[in-house]
């Protein structure tokens, strides 16, 4: 049977939320679900689990497009505290905290911060491909 490469945490609670970095907290405390994603890094039997972390992203996606189907949005954040979030959900050693994301209904944008509201309202602009694929 194939190890379950990751374990999900979630939080309503917003002393729970401490483990983000300060600008993340600006905006994901209104947030009404935090989630902790969490790789288990060593097997059962202690190998290294090299997809661990493929893992857990296609089950975020998974939960991104289940979320999106129904009218919320959800937000990836690698700016966390993974030492802070390993103390308050005491994760073994054997499992590597690798990103949060936040769901729940988009609020309004003319209530953040303003380096945030701009960022926010900026059109997205996408990289050219050969910025980031390696065309050998």
């Amino acid at each position: 049977m194939k190890d379950l490469s990751l374990r999900l945490q979630g939080s309503r609670k917003q002393g729970e939320r401490e483990f983000s970095v300060e600008f993340n907290q600006g905006w994901a405390k209104n947030a009404p679900v935090l989630i902790l994603a969490v790789a288990k890094i060593r097997t059962d039997d202690g190998k290294t689990n090299r997809h661990a972390l493929h893992d857990v992203g296609l089950a975020l996606e998974n939960l991104i497009l289940q979320a999106t189907s129904l009218g919320l949005f959800g937000h990836q954040i690698a700016g966390f505290n993974i030492d802070s979030a390993r103390e308050l959900y005491q994760i073994p050693d054997d499992y590597e905290p690798a990103t949060v994301v936040t769901v729940g209904y988009p609020g309004d944008p003319q209530t953040l911060p303003d380096g945030l509201r701009d960022r926010e309202l900026a059109p997205r602009v996408r990289k050219p491909l050969p910025e980031f694929v390696f065309t050998g």
